[in-house]
């Protein structure tokens, strides 16, 4: 019968990179569902401003107020009126897209759609990146 101590020495190395691994499969696959919930959220509040037709001339004042508003209720949220209206631009960049392309953007953390809305894609080109993303985590 092996003593803790002889545990400890021989076998503690590998308990604790079993131990690392469990832990970061289970938060990657947490970050995976956060980031899908945000996108869905950030996809609802962008389509709520642009069903009320909100554009920045026109809406600029309502979305300032509705930051605040929310800010208020969630801080940690990041809802300045910039936010929102990246929101309603990711909306209205994939509202037409196919299933599969909005299952794949909605994988990915805000900063990487951000990134992909900012340059001039395709709807392949733009799941590309997202898969490509998704795959090398």
């Amino acid at each position: 019968m092996k003593s803790d101590r002889q545990i400890l020495d021989s076998e503690y190395n590998e308990i604790l990179l079993q131990t690392v691994a469990v832990i970061e499969k289970s938060r990657s696959m947490l970050a995976v569902q956060v980031s899908t919930i945000a996108s869905n959220s950030y996809f609802g509040i962008g389509q709520i401003l642009y069903e009320r037709k909100l554009e920045s001339k026109y809406g600029d004042a309502v979305v300032r107020r509705l930051s605040v508003d929310l800010k208020q209720r969630y801080p940690d949220m990041g809802m300045s009126p910039r936010q929102l209206w990246n929101m309603k631009a990711f909306y209205c960049r994939y509202k037409d897209s196919d299933e599969k392309l909005l299952r794949a953007v909605a994988l990915l953390p805000w900063s990487s759609n951000l990134l992909l809305m900012s340059k001039d894609l395709t709807d392949e080109q733009t799941l590309f990146y997202a898969q490509e993303t998704i795959r090398k985590g």
